[in-house]
């Protein structure tokens, strides 16, 4: 038993639908543009660093130990793990997004299987018999005035977005393994430095002690000593506290238990940066900043949000096919006679939906104006933290020079005194005297090369690209 073809009738305005398949609204692309030429403009354009820094910006400290660390917390850490997931949900999102403007093909929908249907008898005494069918359908949305397009546009853009997240993430880790590394190292100086101070201050005490004795010298001098010594022993509970904390972030910085994590004994003279420091960085150096790149890739996201509000001002057409095969019987089922297909279209134009529509075009236009907004923000942030940076790498620098200056001389005082004593010159008390100055100096020299090299992660870390 076979059965007419139905013949698809398609009409102008349906015709016209379709060739506007095609067509979108015109959207400006957002203005991008930041005027900034350099992040300090009091220094000289000779100064420019010519080379960026590189990617893996943690290696130029030379120290295995710590490129160990990184290469751990990189691997293990979970914020990483997290990140990578919501990049991988973001790709998935963005192909089933972009899908629905796909052919979308079914077979038999609602009946999986073949048809088979009893009917009752027909006229004329025509016995009772039994339709056996199997069909398809296929559908498709060519999304009109750039509903496709924009669609398209949001998904991607909001995949960049997660991937400038997760290259975040990871910025962020370096930063954090390689400051708690450095912060561990300079407290554990701190504390060797501390020791020394004590022994140099507890052997004047034992000198004054003898000088008490022998009525050379009065109490209050060895009560002065000791309250010296007391206050000295106070800061080394806060030092070791601060060490213990470092150990510990660096554990689960790298995914490991504190009770479990071994830490490396990187030292402060073990960690020697090779790469200059500048003086002026040009803004060139910001572009492939994580979050500048997660910025624009709202922004991104937001205009396509924009465009897609717009579209859904305009007609929407839904075209479709449906075809199979039907018989009276199984055996002629799929005979060319038997086949059937038809094509319709639906073509819906919003007239009035209650205002929701120009509503949520305003809304997204107001969206793609906040993204603007925080994308300028943060370039003024980013500038903000390469200036602060440079600024304080440059004072650190200065500050280094003194302290090893000092250093030096109270070293040179030590060693004088030292001298002089062996002839006679002095008493020991001016030895002791001058050792536990030399001692404090080197106290002061510790921390102030743990901020440089705390400042010099942190330059890198902003600059790396």
């Amino acid at each position: 038993m076979g059965f007419a073809l139905a013949k698809p009738i398609i009409h102008a305005p349906m015709l016209a639908a379709i060739l506007l398949a095609s067509c979108a609204p015109h959207l400006p692309t957002p203005n991008l543009t930041y005027p900034a030429t350099a992040y300090l403009p009091t220094a000289t354009t000779a100064a420019t660093m010519t080379t960026p820094v590189p990617t893996a910006w943690w290696m130029d400290f030379n120290n295995p130990q710590l490129n160990a660390l990184v290469t751990t917390g990189l691997s293990a850490n979970p914020t990483l793990a997290e990140a990578n997931a919501n990049l991988l949900a973001a790709r998935q999102n963005a192909i089933a997004n972009t899908g629905a403007y796909l052919p979308q093909i079914g077979l038999n929908p609602g009946q999986p299987n073949i048809s088979r249907t009893a009917e009752p008898g027909g006229p004329n005494g025509f016995p009772p018999y039994t339709i056996y069918a199997l069909g398809g359908t296929i559908s498709y949305d060519p999304g009109l005035f750039g509903a496709a397009k924009y669609t398209f546009q949001n998904g991607a853009a909001l995949t960049d977005y997660q991937e400038a997240e997760l290259e975040a993430a990871r910025d962020t880790l370096e930063g954090n393994i390689v400051s708690a590394a450095i912060t561990l190292a300079g407290d554990n100086a701190q504390i060797a430095a501390t020791f020394s101070i004590l022994a140099a201050e507890q052997k004047l005490l034992t000198l004054l002690q003898g000088e008490l004795s022998d009525g050379a010298i009065p109490a209050l001098t060895v009560l002065q000593q000791r309250a010296t010594i007391l206050a000295t022993q106070t800061t080394l509970p806060a030092l070791q506290t601060q060490a213990d904390q470092q150990q510990d972030r660096l554990a689960l910085l790298t995914a490991q238990l504190p009770a479990d994590f071994q830490p490396p004994a990187i030292t402060l003279d073990a960690l020697n940066p090779s790469t200059p420091i500048p003086i002026l960085l040009p803004s060139s150096y910001l572009e492939n900043r994580p979050d500048l790149r997660a910025a624009r890739a709202q922004i991104a996201a937001q205009n396509a949000a924009l465009g897609l509000a717009i579209a859904h001002l305009y007609p929407d057409l839904q075209l479709s096919a449906n075809g199979g095969w039907v018989a009276t019987s199984l055996s002629p089922l799929f005979a060319p006679d038997t086949a059937f297909w038809s094509l319709a279209a639906n073509l819906l134009a919003p007239l009035y939906q209650g205002g929701q529509l120009h509503a949520r075009k305003r809304q997204a236009q107001a969206q793609l104006a906040a993204s603007l907004a925080a994308y300028h923000g943060a370039v003024l942030t980013a500038f903000g933290e390469a200036a602060d940076a440079l600024y304080a790498v440059q004072n650190d620098q200065t500050a280094l020079a003194s302290a090893q200056d000092a250093s030096n001389i109270a070293d040179q005082a030590y060693n004088l005194a030292s001298q002089q004593f062996s002839l006679g010159a002095v008493d020991y008390t001016t030895v002791l005297t001058a050792q536990a100055t030399a001692a404090q100096q080197t106290l002061t020299l510790v921390q102030t090369k743990t901020t440089l090299l705390l400042d010099i992660a942190r330059l890198q870390a902003a600059m790396a690209s």
